[in-house]
């Protein structure tokens, strides 16, 4: 892209809300492949990748480890065949301004890509219900690495791969702590949005370069990566 700027955007709380069938795909995979039935529903989500939650979900349930390892990547494939043959009946939105901001970034030719822990194939058919997966054909997926900062790295290498990025104004944003905390070790921007379920004030403790109550404004958040 011409002004060598990369943007790269967490999905759950951050580009959209409403993923309850993604919800359901831990519950069913659980139950088939390890036969827990307990509520999960207390766990806290927020900036985890699904490996690192299916982990502590089974852990939580007591499963030994050499049945986890077992049984481990066959469950997180029938998440995301449960996640794509049900999406149809999910009422997945773009949060307020998102379409908007995604529109005004292409045009100015910024590179989108994703840092997100979904696995690949439900983070684009979880954008491509909210109608805004054409935005993205990169990204790093919680199916590259259970590890967040990983993520980050994988989306890097593919920004340079696929689009021949080589500029150095990148900007990681999210709406928890998580996504803050991965960016740090390459050293990139963070914007963080008070969208999920963590305040303005949660989010500027974790040192993120910017905090915003939403992505509504567009001219701000264009200003805070460089378009004028």
């Amino acid at each position: 892209m011409d002004n060598g700027i990369l943007t790269l955007f967490d999905i759950d709380g951050t580009l959209v809300r409403g993923a309850r069938c993604h919800y359901m795909a831990f519950v069913h995979a659980v139950s088939k492949f390890y036969g827990m039935e307990e509520d999960i529903s207390g766990i806290n989500y927020a900036g985890k990748t699904d490996p690192q939650i299916l982990r502590e979900v089974l852990e939580m349930g007591n499963i030994p480890d050499k049945t986890i390892e077992e049984n481990f990547q066959a469950c997180l494939n029938y998440m995301t065949d449960y996640y794509l043959a049900n999406v149809h009946q999910e009422n997945v939105m773009a949060l307020g301004g998102v379409k908007e901001l995604l529109g005004e970034l292409q045009k100015d030719e910024v590179l989108m890509g994703l840092t997100t822990g979904n696995l690949e194939l439900i983070a684009h058919a979880k954008l491509n219900r909210a109608g805004i997966d054409n935005y993205f054909s990169f990204g790093g997926f919680g199916s590259d690495s259970p590890k967040r900062p990983c993520l980050v790295k994988k989306a890097l290498e593919r920004a340079r791969e696929l689009h021949g990025y080589q500029g150095d104004q990148v900007f990681v944003i999210g709406d928890t702590p998580r996504d803050v905390e991965a960016a740090r070790p390459f050293k990139l921007r963070t914007i963080a949005v008070a969208t999920g379920r963590y305040s303005t004030q949660e989010l500027a403790e974790t040192g993120a370069d910017f905090v915003l109550e939403s992505l509504d404004d567009i001219n701000q958040v264009k200003e805070i990566i460089g378009i004028r």
